[in-house]
C-alpha cells in the first residue's frame, strides 16, 4: 500500500473542500437542505487562507457593501439586513473554525 505524498492529501483536501462548497451553494439555492454546513466544512478543509476562497469572500464583501450603498431603497434594505447577518454568523463561527483548523491542521 502506498502512502499519499503531502501534495496527493492536499489535492484531496481541496477537492473535498471545493464539493462542500458546492454542497453549500445548492443549499442556499434550493430550499430543501440548508447551505451553513457546506460552508463550514469547506472552511474547515480548505483553510481560511486558501485563494479561491479568500477571493469569493472578498467577492461577496464588495457585493454586500454595493447593495448598501444602491440608490434603489429596497436593496440598501437588504444589503443592510444581510450585513448584519453576515457579522452576527461571522463572529459567533470564527472562533469555532479557528478551533477546528487547528484540530485538523
Amino acid at each position: 500500500m502506498q502512502i499519499m505524498t503531502n501534495s496527493g492529501v492536499r489535492l484531496v483536501r481541496r477537492t473535498l473542500g471545493f464539493l462542500a462548497l458546492g454542497v453549500g451553494i445548492a443549499g442556499i439555492l434550493l430550499p430543501i437542505i440548508p447551505g451553513w454546513p457546506g460552508f463550514v466544512v469547506a472552511i474547515v478543509l480548505l483553510g481560511r487562507r486558501d485563494p479561491a476562497l479568500r477571493h469569493m469572500h472578498v467577492f461577496g464583501r464588495r457585493t454586500l457593501r454595493a447593495m448598501r450603498r444602491s440608490r434603489v431603497r429596497q436593496m440598501r434594505r437588504l444589503g443592510h439586513w444581510l450585513s448584519a447577518h453576515y457579522v452576527g454568523m461571522r463572529r459567533s463561527i470564527t472562533p469555532h473554525l479557528i478551533q477546528a483548523e487547528k484540530m485538523f491542521g
